[in-house]
């Protein structure tokens, strides 16, 4: 008998889902919109429905049975991984417990994790992380998330929180960040950040091959414009990505100091331009964190794409509650 999880991506936009089994193979992929009303019984009714969908989806792949839902979340989630403390994406959720109606609406068991460290768990298990005991996810993209890995586990910290990487001040009189802060990584690095520097340089007449590639609408400018822009060596975007580069670099040397992580591995949108960041955010490493870890530490791009979230959403569910979902170790 197959024994599946339903494992679940949830975001403002979209809930992304599929059937995860034991191995970490994905099975009835689904994409369906959030919907526009983002209150916790809605959003709670879409998500019954969807497990029910794969429920059924999972009848028709023969002898299977399902063992519980994983659920990765934007925000908090408390380490009972029932509660959802706060999230960007849904304004006005504070202390939401999402597990236990829908326990009571599905008879299967229900786990709750935030979605870059549900992302770091797949990874670690099924992608670059294979051969270590620890690592940090980065997850560059609208917002810069963080997912730690520590001696094999999830570490979520005293209040479900930890990994917090984007959150991390690297200017203190920096620009302002969503999370009220300034100078944060995120408000830095991110792709809006970039896109609203790239509008600032451009108003100083800089960017011409970007204004080029964007056919001279402003508005259209995005991080992967400012990539190609940067790949025929634009002086502006070339310094833009040099620059976030050295911010993220920052980050990683303190939290490799900290604690000697051996792999850092940068997932999200904007990793698809890692072949420029990636030999900068290492320079910068070297440059500020111990000799040794520094020479010895492994900066990669992540190997799963937009499929590490549901992956890991259900590699939890085989870990908690199938007997320990385990990679083979080399």
């Amino acid at each position: 008998m197959t024994e599946f999880a339903v494992a679940i991506d949830l975001g403002g936009t979209n809930i992304k889902a599929a059937l995860v089994d034991r191995q970490g193979a994905s099975f009835a992929p689904y994409l369906a919109p959030t919907g526009e009303d983002l209150s916790p019984a809605a959003v709670i009714e879409r998500l019954a429905q969807v497990v029910e969908l794969l429920r059924t989806r999972a009848v028709e792949q023969g002898n299977a049975k399902m063992i519980g839902v994983g659920l990765g979340c934007p925000g908090g989630v408390y380490p009972n991984r029932a509660v959802v403390s706060q999230s960007p994406n849904f304004p006005g959720w504070h202390d939401v417990n999402l597990r236990d109606p829908l326990e009571a609406r599905l008879g299967l068991p229900v786990l709750l994790e935030n979605d870059a460290n549900v992302a770091a768990l797949a990874e670690f298990q099924l992608g670059v992380g294979q051969g270590v005991d620890s690592m940090v996810l980065l997850t560059l993209g609208t917002g810069i998330g963080g997912g730690l890995i520590l001696n094999g586990r999830i570490w979520q910290g005293a209040w479900g929180m930890a990994g917090e990487i984007g959150h991390i001040t690297v200017e203190p009189d920096g620009p302002r960040c969503g999370c009220g802060n300034r100078g944060c990584l995120e408000a830095l690095a991110s792709g809006p950040a970039l896109v609203r520097q790239a509008r600032e340089g451009i108003s100083r007449g800089e960017g011409h091959t970007l204004i080029r590639l964007i056919g001279g609408d402003i508005n259209a400018i995005t991080p992967q414009k400012i990539y190609e822009a940067a790949l025929l060596d634009e002086e502006l975007s070339v310094r833009l990505l040099n620059n976030s580069a050295k911010y993220i670099g920052i980050v990683i040397a303190s939290v490799l100091n900290l604690l000697n992580i051996p792999l850092f591995a940068i997932g999200g949108g904007i990793s698809a331009a890692f072949d420029l960041l990636g030999p900068q955010i290492r320079a910068e490493v070297r440059r500020r964190a111990y000799r040794v870890p520094a020479e010895n530490v492994r900066i990669e791009r992540a190997a799963l794409g937009n499929d590490a979230g549901t992956l890991g959403a259900g590699l939890l569910v085989h870990q908690e509650f199938g007997g320990g979902t385990r990679r083979s170790e080399t």
